[in-house]
């Protein structure tokens, strides 16, 4: 018998050398492979052993997971191809019980087992052990090896790779914003007749505090990630096309939609239906199915969509457009849609926007990570919409690079620097003082910044002041255009559900406080909210 090096590693000497001892001490029949389909019982997956070296299995609802097996005395080692990981299972039996701590599989249908596979010499399905263990830290070029030789765990470790150099390269680009040397002003320039040597120092300090405040919360405001290289999306592409199963084209699509390559992302969900046989992407990918090269191309959007659109799937199947771009979510939320470089871009306190692009058919599809591969159809008869009203809205700035200073937010706001504000606001609503944090977002919502609007929401949805939402339609009102974006988020926010989220979260903190003490009546909500705190819709699919 020969003892290959990746076994002594993975086992080490002693150990390796007790297990093949044991393993040739053991009558050849009880090392014979029981084949067939093994049922776990109370989770109904199926775990089938196809031959000595191959099987797969089968959670319900998911994609099989292709193992490679190999059977050491009573363990049977099973290295998923899929998702990279290996584990083992007891033989029990006679070979009809396969078992670890969580699931016990019984022989339910026997079968004879297939000639064993011989892979390739040194190919990652002949090392499969070590080529799994490899795959972390292996280089893009041997990963793309293990990928040609269908190895779904090696190609979805390539393309995390690629996203992994993508969003660096993207840190590098902000890095270098950052470090972008200013241009120098006229009262730095002794030929200028605007020349001041005081100013001229003044403003260097300026220019110093806004790259160290840059710096410090960069990390903090990242844009989305940019697309894939063009070179990498086609390779991607070519793998998919090459793969027999697992989930990497699952994968792929995803990354070929985000860099709008419909068509491609199309045909690789297509693909991990038909060959992967994952469910997920079979649905993903039914919408999409009777749409031709044509259709499924999108164009810039000049104009807000009017009526109501219907998907069979996404976060948000329903979107019904209304005046001034408004979309209602249900149970009296409003979420508003807007225009961002051609596309649909729609607000929400999820995170980043929703966003939706229009295909040359007139329909729409998603293109956020909520929404992604949602195909929204166009129903009911034309109508007629407003026009969407454009909020004045003032960038939050960076002029604060004393925050990480004890007090150094409080001072930078009295000095009238907003970001110190928004700062010293978000250090007293992490504490859970949101009440005192509501004056630092004042200050911020007036001076025409959303993020300070959006926060006094937040501070009502937890204390239900009754004069925040006052407060923000008084400066509504006062800007007498309707343009102040407060008039934007006064207008989006369902202020009666917030009020019984704030009143539910006060009779929790009471409780707590209070353990033995009964809540009054007159301190419970009128009526128990028909849906959880922050739906968006009444047809809002849960789980993400």
């Amino acid at each position: 018998m020969t003892v290959s090096l990746p076994l002594l590693r993975r086992h080490g000497w002693r150990a390796t050398l007790f297990t093949l001892l044991t393993a040739v001490s053991l009558p050849a029949a009880a090392q014979a492979m029981v084949c067939g389909t093994f049922v776990a019982k109370d989770s109904g997956t199926t775990l089938t052993l196809h031959s000595a070296n191959e099987g797969v299995r089968q959670i319900p609802g998911q994609a099989p997971e292709p193992y490679i097996l190999s059977r050491i005395g009573d363990e049977l080692k099973l290295a998923d191809l899929d998702n990279g990981g290996v584990g083992s299972l007891n033989v029990q039996e006679g070979g009809r019980l396969l078992s670890d701590r969580f699931n016990e599989y019984r022989l339910q249908k026997a079968a004879t087992c297939r000639r064993a596979t011989v892979f390739p010499a040194a190919s990652c399905r002949a090392e499969i052990g070590t080529c799994l263990n490899d795959t972390l830290f292996a280089s893009n070029d041997r990963l793309r090896q293990w990928c040609r030789e269908d190895v779904p765990a090696a190609c979805k470790r390539l393309l995390a790779n690629f996203q992994t150099e993508a969003r660096e390269a993207d840190r590098v680009v902000a890095r270098q914003n950052i470090a972008a040397e200013p241009p120098e002003p006229d009262v730095c320039k002794p030929e200028s007749a605007q020349y001041d040597e005081d100013a001229c120092l003044e403003a260097a300090r300026e220019a110093v505090s806004q790259a160290f405040a840059k710096a410090l919360l960069g990390g903090l405001t990242a844009a989305n990630p940019s697309p894939l290289p063009a070179a990498q999306l086609d390779e991607i592409t070519t793998l998919c096309q090459a793969q027999t199963g697992g989930t990497f084209c699952a994968k792929a699509a995803e990354a070929l939609w985000d860099a709008g390559r419909l068509v491609p992302a199309r045909d690789a969900l297509q693909r991990a239906c038909t060959h992967g046989k994952d469910p997920r992407a079979c649905q993903r990918a039914a919408p999409l199915a009777t749409l031709d090269a044509k259709a499924l191309t999108s164009v810039a959007v000049t104009a807000l969509p009017c009526g109501s659109y219907v998907a069979s799937q996404g976060l948000m199947d329903h979107l019904p457009f209304g005046d001034g771009g408004m979309i209602d979510s249900g149970f009296g939320g409003k979420l508003r849609a807007r225009l961002v470089d051609g596309d649909i871009h729609v607000r929400h306190d999820q995170g980043d926007d929703f966003v939706f692009k229009r295909l040359a058919n007139g329909n729409l599809i998603g293109m956020d990570s909520w929404n992604r591969f949602s195909y929204y159809e166009h129903t009911g008869e034309a109508q007629q919409c407003s026009t969407p009203v454009v909020f004045v809205e003032t960038p939050l700035p960076q002029d604060c690079p004393t925050l990480g200073r004890e007090g150094g937010a409080q001072a930078c706001c009295a000095a009238g620097k907003l970001q110190g504000c928004n700062a010293a606001g978000h250090q007293l609503a992490l504490r859970n003082r949101w009440a005192e944090a509501a004056p630092f977002y004042m200050k911020l919502c007036t001076a025409g910044v959303r993020e300070g609007c959006e926060n006094l929401a937040s501070v009502y949805e937890h204390t239900g002041d009754e004069a925040l939402p006052e407060q923000m339609a008084a400066l509504c009102a006062k800007d007498g255009k309707g343009t102040h974006v407060a008039c934007d988020v006064h207008a989006t926010r369902n202020w009666g559900l917030m009020r019984v989220s704030a009143g539910l979260e006060q009779i929790a903190e009471r409780m707590a406080t209070e353990p033995d003490a009964e809540a009054d009546d007159d301190d419970a909500p009128a009526e128990a909210p028909a849906t959880t705190k922050n739906s968006k819709s009444s047809n809002r699919k849960g789980g993400h």
